[in-house]
């Protein structure tokens, strides 16, 4: 038991970094997304929409990822609290 809780929270410390990597990326290719949308509206060129589209498909890829993450935190989170209670 004691093995398991070591693993997740190495686990946790690995997807807490991991998190903060996403976030930045995040923050990131929401400013690509914005500026290829105001381009698209401005340029109106089909080159210009498929530069936002593929802009703003990246950022819900990046989103759709953070969240898979931060899910995971939290089921390891509450099967590490499942464990100290075992041990305590």
């Amino acid at each position: 038991m004691q093995k398991r809780l070591a693993e997740a929270r190495a686990e946790i410390l690995r997807l807490r970094e991991t998190l903060r990597v996403l976030d930045e990326q995040v923050a990131y290719q929401q400013g690509v997304a914005d500026d290829a949308t105001t381009r698209a509206t401005v340029a109106g060129t089909p080159l210009a929409d498929r530069e936002r589209r593929e802009a703003v498909e990246d950022l819900r890829r990046l989103k759709r990822q953070r969240g898979e993450t931060a899910a995971r935190i939290d089921e390891l989170t509450s099967e590490q609290d499942a464990l100290l209670d075992r041990l305590g």
